[in-house]
């Protein structure tokens, strides 16, 4: 389990060609499949932000760095891990439990397994912070994560699904 947080800011290096190609400025999810689609570059033109590394060709994320298999960038689409950060969480009903504050994904750093939530700096020092199941997760939408009314980010590590 990773969070994204933590491989932002990792150095991106080239298996075939000893080369540094960067370093990871964002984390890039396709909407519709809840997958990471590409990395964002730290080091690409002020006029290409959207100019990363697709995800084919992440050989491994690794504690202190990310190797790719070939030095090729495009422009990646999707969602930036940054603008996930900060989105309000409700229920169905409407109950609002927290905001974003990081995403959790697999060990391969391919897919989204879930989302740590923030009730705010208080809820963090006495309770710490909640994790959301992507099971539970209902609408997962521009602004707002929509997740089943029964559900609450601080009972999720009770019944044996704590990411952290």
């Amino acid at each position: 389990m990773r969070r994204t947080r933590e491989i932002v800011g990792l150095p991106v290096l080239c298996s075939k060609s000893g080369d540094q190609i960067g370093w990871v400025k964002d984390v890039v999810f396709d909407e519709s499949s809840r997958k990471i689609s590409g990395i964002l570059l730290e080091n690409a033109h002020i006029f290409h932000s959207e100019r990363g590394i697709p995800r084919e060709i992440v050989a491994t994320v690794g504690k202190d760095a990310l190797t790719v298999s070939d030095h090729v960038v495009q422009r990646i689409h999707g969602v930036k891990w940054s603008q996930k950060v900060g989105n309000q969480v409700f229920t169905q009903g409407g109950e609002a439990k927290g905001t974003i504050e990081d995403v959790f994904l697999d060990d391969s750093a391919e897919n989204i397994v879930g989302f740590e939530v923030s009730d705010g700096l208080f809820s963090d020092l006495l309770e710490g912070r909640g994790t959301i199941l992507q099971a539970n997760v209902m609408v997962d939408g521009k602004d707002v994560l929509i997740v089943e009314d029964q559900v609450s980010p601080w009972d999720q590590g009770k019944e044996g699904g704590s990411l952290s």
